[in-house]
């Protein structure tokens, strides 16, 4: 059994829903968590999942702050986007016992 890094911190059901904030905040914390990330990653690999639903963050007053989030990940050097499968190949393939 291999487990992937998951923070309810950044789940829009625990931010949008029921702790009643902004959709901003998603963002916000998206991104200080992303930065956190980023910087520890050029000495390891770094994970980080982000868990949305469309019918909290797909919705039309919500979706620009998500759009958001992927423009500026993706406008940065070494992010890669990967499937929980190709986490696993990866992680196997640095893996003598895997």
């Amino acid at each position: 059994v291999v487990m992937v890094p998951y923070s309810v911190e950044l789940n829009d059901i625990s931010i949008i829903v029921l702790q009643q904030h902004e959709s901003r905040v998603l963002y916000e914390r998206t991104m200080a968590q992303f930065e956190r990330l980023y910087r520890e990653g050029e000495d390891s690999a770094r994970v980080m999942a982000l868990c949305v639903h469309p019918y909290v963050s797909g919705v039309p007053h919500r979706i620009a702050q998500f759009e958001r989030i992927f423009e500026e990940l993706t406008s940065r050097p070494g992010v890669l986007f990967w499937t929980n499968e190709q986490i696993l190949d990866w992680y196997k393939s640095t893996r003598e016992d895997a």
